[in-house]
């Protein structure tokens, strides 16, 4: 390496900034089977993002873990299939992006990683996480979907809020073990063929987002409606015919997605939700709505879409709606 490049076989790639303002290395989809051609690469000491995605790598030497500014490090589409146990050494690392590898363990070091927020480990073949995966104390946001992922750790019951994306499309059944991570506040279950959600999903107290889009499910749990947290709920692609009327619990609740269902009408406890803004009924069934639906003082957005009730000229409600400032398609 000489000044702000890196030559790699014959080609010289420059240090740039990111849309952030990060410095870094873009190295991506250029053709590489391993890393010796950048063994200078630990030199490069203020290093803060490196690109690696999109290439054949099987592993990464232990040198990486001598970049000691590094805070982003993308590894997506390679055929990585484990990480140094040195990684404790990238004590600022904030992100490390693995999709599509065929990773099938992480080592126990990750854990020391207390800056990082972001982890995602979706498509790969991995069948579970260390325990130490409890003790990331910053972290935000795990991305599972995709993996053959069994059972989760007891100790992620220790992590603070973060956001969890288990969608797969092999999964049939909802995971228990995931009801002992009280502090979910964000889940997806996306194209996950999941058929029910059980009645104890009310243990997610802090839960504020919810993806149960493109699933299997006929009908929702009551017990939803004890997530008094939530400001999304998204149900659109499964089979639904009817709704509980614990939906009208959620005081928070701005965004409402209930797309190609079989919904004919909706619960009068609809009304009750004081703060939705956007209700999203496209492909359904609907042929009546409650009145109850005119106290949504707040409602700016009302898909309704390949409904029979868009042919009902005399509706009450339909008319008192388009009479409002609310968008109606």
């Amino acid at each position: 390496m000489t000044g702000n490049f890196i030559e790699v076989n014959g080609e010289k790639y420059f240090l740039k900034e990111d849309h952030d303002g990060y410095i870094g290395y873009q190295l991506g989809n250029i053709g590489l089977t391993n890393l010796e051609d950048l063994k200078c690469l630990e030199d490069s000491d203020n290093l803060e993002y490196l690109d690696l995605s999109y290439n054949r790598l099987e592993s990464l030497p232990d040198s990486i873990c001598e970049l000691k500014s590094l805070k982003f490090l993308y590894l997506a589409h390679n055929q990585l299939t484990h990480l140094p146990n040195c990684l404790d050494n990238l004590k600022s690392l904030e992100l490390i992006e693995l999709r599509e590898n065929q990773i099938t363990s992480l080592p126990n070091s990750i854990g020391k990683l207390k800056n990082l927020d972001s982890l995602l480990l979706d498509g790969n073949p991995l069948k579970n996480l260390p325990e130490s995966i409890g003790s990331l104390s910053s972290l935000e946001f795990l991305a599972l979907f995709d993996t053959e992922f069994e059972c989760f750790p007891e100790s992620m019951k220790n992590l603070s809020e973060f956001h969890l994306d288990f969608s797969n499309s092999n999964l049939s059944a909802f995971p228990e073990s995931l009801l002992a991570i009280k502090n979910l506040v964000g889940l997806s279950f996306v194209d996950s063929n999941l058929t029910e959600i059980p009645e104890s999903i009310n243990k997610l107290k802090v839960l504020n987002f919810l993806d149960l889009s493109g699933n299997q499910l006929t009908n929702i749990p009551d017990s939803i409606g004890d997530l008094s947290q939530l400001t999304y709920l998204g149900l659109k692609k499964n089979k639904l015919t009817i709704l509980p009327k614990s939906i009208g619990n959620f005081a928070y609740l701005e965004i409402l997605d209930l797309m190609e269902n079989e919904l004919t009408t909706l619960p009068e406890s609809i009304g009750n939700l004081k703060s939705l803004i956007r209700l999203y009924l496209f492909n359904n069934k609907i042929s009546n709505l409650p009145e109850s639906l005119l106290k949504l003082e707040l409602l700016e957005d009302l898909d309704l879409k390949n409904n029979p009730i868009l042919n009902d000229k005399e509706n009450y409600v339909l008319e008192n709606l388009k009479n409002r400032d609310i968008y109606i398609e």
